[in-house]
């Protein structure tokens, strides 16, 4: 990130999206990320909270989750993931979080054209946070 960065937002499928809804929790503690700028949103596909049913919990995202994750997020959760019930409780953690549900498994789904008007609209909301920051 230090190299190739900044960057405004973490996109994360599976384990990496379970890694990248710990970060800004972990990044506002001072435990990650301490050099780069504040993660400014999220795309979590197919992932889980640390600490959750499935997964341990690593001793420096003990705490990602408390208080919740106040950034923006959008996450796909699909409903034969093996992960859904994990993904589902994850929710929990962020303040105000826009979920995309979809008939797949565990995967990166197509969209139809309802959940594609979700993303734009999360989409939007991104370039709207950004330009006021400018």
């Amino acid at each position: 990130m230090l190299k190739n960065g900044p960057f405004d937002g973490i996109l994360g499928f599976s384990q990496g999206a379970s890694l990248a809804a710990a970060l800004p929790g972990m990044q506002a503690q001072g435990v990650a990320l301490t050099k780069v700028p504040k993660i400014k949103f999220l795309i979590i596909t197919s992932g889980a909270k640390f600490g959750g049913s499935k997964f341990g919990s690593p001793k420096l995202a003990a705490n990602a989750f408390s208080p919740l994750v106040p950034c923006p997020s959008l996450h796909f959760l699909g409903e034969t993931d093996f992960m859904k019930e994990e993904g589902t409780a994850l929710l929990e953690s962020f303040v105000d979080p826009v979920v995309i549900h979809h008939p797949c498994g565990h995967t990166i789904p197509r969209l139809d054209e309802k959940a594609q008007e979700t993303v734009l609209q999360f989409i939007g909301k991104i370039n709207r946070i950004m330009s006021s920051l400018e």
